[in-house]
């Protein structure tokens, strides 16, 4: 049988549970990258009436607000209020 001493038992348990840790981790940001949201400005629609930012089911380019049922257009090119790049104060 083959002798280890205390400082070795740690060194060794200590190793594997930094792995088992390291293993849970890399498992953890695969699945919330997995289940990310992919959103882009092009599905996003933004009611002028009650400022209600939404994402309707079907990709369409008129739908009715979810809040106050107004008839809300999505435009080529437009983005959210205040959401542009390089915005100068």
């Amino acid at each position: 049988m083959i002798g280890i001493g205390f400082a070795e038992f740690f060194s060794l348990s200590l190793i594997i549970l930094l792995c088992y840790i390291a293993c849970l981790w890399f498992r953890e940001y695969r699945r919330i990258r997995r289940n990310e949201w992919q959103l882009s400005n092009r599905r996003l629609f933004h009611c002028n009436t009650c400022h209600l930012s939404f994402v309707p089911k079907e990709p369409v380019s008129l739908c009715r607000c979810p809040r106050c049922n107004t008839v809300c257009i999505l435009r080529r090119g437009s983005t959210l209020p205040g959401a542009q790049e390089g915005r100068e104060k």
